[in-house]
């Protein structure tokens, strides 16, 4: 079953912009990562799944500029931000856990 775990307003994530939520009682002590694209709102853990380590400590550094990609901090490894699957990296073909979103009545919520 899913549990609430954060709530935002849609106005406060712009398209490419990228929102670190914390996740209540997490034992890893990790985050949620929400995206919003062209396309919609999409959220991951954030967890590299080539060694569970953190994508990113600051979000506004998660997406790299120059092709949209999610990119993890410590190998470099990039994600489609929609799909979360690993185009290139050590982890080619493995996906990102999905964190559920949905965006209605100018809010977004989170959940896992």
């Amino acid at each position: 079953m899913l549990t609430e775990v954060a709530r935002l307003q849609s106005s406060s994530l712009s398209s490419g912009e990228v929102k670190m939520i914390e996740i209540p009682e997490n034992a890893d002590k990790l985050t949620a990562l929400v995206i919003r694209t062209n396309t919609g709102v999409y959220g991951w853990l954030n967890a590299c799944p080539h060694d569970g380590r953190r994508l990113c400590q600051d979000p506004a550094y998660l997406i790299k500029r120059k092709t949209g990609l999610i990119q993890c901090m410590h190998h470099q490894a990039t994600f489609d931000p929609e799909s979360g699957v690993c185009d290139d990296g050590p982890c080619l073909g493995d996906k990102l856990r999905e964190v559920k979103t949905i965006e209605k009545d100018g809010q977004i919520i989170v959940l896992m």
